[in-house]
């Protein structure tokens, strides 16, 4: 029976198939992955399967659109807006796509579906420079309407994860440290990170099973400038294996502005989170293509490389995922720059294409279980907190 193991207070026991799904910054599409996990430490891949539904040119538009919606009007009152309502139906029309295709291939369903949404803003802090007239509360906003998935699947979905940690005073992100952690605890030499290279950079060292020692923050743009600028002059969605960027020079001066903000001025002593306008992109408009696409690449690479500086112990290897991974100019940039070995994070036997979504298919079980998905050490919260919402088929 779809469904089965959840028992009518919502615990399962033991292990569970859990499906997930992850929209990413770079808004590029759908990815959904399965898993057979309990939510601690195990997780077994060995039947994996995952797919990705790209979204077409129009839904990115629509997406962007309610995106530069999202940040005029700064509230939550953004949701009523009909771009905001089209995209909204935009993303959960893909995921179900994205849910009913993988399902359809699938000889035995999942029990839970973890479904992240769409953020179309993520303000973890009060406003200091809204545009409406009054200071904004601290929140974020994924879309997506995860009752509608629950009844065109079947299966109960787990979704809302990052509210009640920002309600909290928490950054609610990154949310996947501890997936990161069930993963390198059972297969990596200790202590070691995963980089994870959406469109925004985050890293996670974990010195042991211990969720207490994780550390995980959010640590710069990975490909989201990268990514834009490529379709600003070219059309096409990423600078294929980093060949542009390869060939360039990057501008010193750029890079230079771009590390003197805030962001990077305050270190990395806690957590922190960023979405794509988190930071001031730099002006790179006046650069070749070349140097263009080498310069944005440098600012993920030196990012990177601060972060890993200022680590409380150096990691004795760092795993690689997201897009990033695939970008063999950025690769090569971080194993000169950086003292560890780096490699893709599918040398592991894991999946650098699909963490992020195999991340959600994990906390969802965590959450049927009642266990938390952010700690201090992680997100900033005051003590380890549970988070999701529960939406079951009708």
């Amino acid at each position: 029976m779809v469904g089965e193991g959840l028992g009518d207070d919502g615990v399962a026991g033991g292990v569970m198939r859990a499906l997930g799904t992850m929209s990413g910054t770079s808004m590029d599409g759908v990815d959904v992955a399965l898993i057979a996990t309990d939510g601690d430490g195990h997780v077994d891949r060995s039947a994996s399967q995952s797919l990705m539904i790209p979204y077409s040119a129009k839904d990115r538009e629509t997406l962007f659109a309610a995106v530069a919606t999202a940040l005029e009007i700064d509230d939550p009152a953004c949701l009523s807006h009909p771009i905001v309502e089209a995209a909204r139906h935009i993303s959960t029309q893909r995921h179900a796509e994205a849910l009913t295709s993988l399902l359809d291939r699938l000889k035995q369903p999942p029990q839970v579906i973890g479904y992240h949404g769409q953020t179309i803003l993520h303000r973890p802090k009060p406003s200091k420079s809204s545009k409406l007239d009054a200071p904004q509360a601290a929140f974020t906003l994924q879309i997506g309407d995860a009752q509608h998935l629950a009844d065109v699947t079947g299966i109960a979905v787990v979704h809302d994860f990052r509210s009640s940690d920002v309600a909290a005073g928490g950054q609610g992100a990154p949310l996947a440290p501890l997936y990161h952690q069930a993963l390198l605890a059972a297969r990596a030499d200790l202590p070691a990170a995963i980089l994870n290279l959406g469109g925004i950079a985050n890293i996670t060292l974990v010195a042991s099973a211990d969720p207490h020692s994780l550390f995980a923050a959010d640590i710069g743009p990975a490909n989201v400038y990268l990514d834009d600028e490529m379709m600003r002059r070219h059309g096409r969605p990423f600078d294929e294996h980093g060949r542009l960027a390869a060939a360039g020079t990057p501008d010193e001066a750029a890079i230079a502005v771009f590390f003197d903000q805030p962001f990077y001025r305050e270190g990395s002593n806690g957590p922190r989170s960023l979405d794509r306008y988190g930071l001031k992109p730099p002006d790179v408009g006046h650069l070749s293509d070349k140097d263009a696409m080498a310069t944005l690449a440098e600012l993920t690479v030196r990012s990177v490389g601060e972060a890993v500086a200022g680590l409380a112990c150096p990691p004795r290897s760092m795993f690689v995922a997201g897009g990033g991974a695939r970008n063999p100019h950025v690769m090569a940039r971080l194993r000169a720059l950086l003292p560890c070995p780096v490699e893709p994070l599918d040398a592991l036997g894991a999946s650098a294409a699909m963490l992020e979504a195999e991340a959600f298919a994990y906390l969802a079980v965590r959450h049927l279980k009642r266990l938390p998905m952010t700690y201090p050490n992680t997100t900033g919260i005051s003590a380890p907190l549970t988070g999701g919402r529960l939406a079951r088929p009708r």
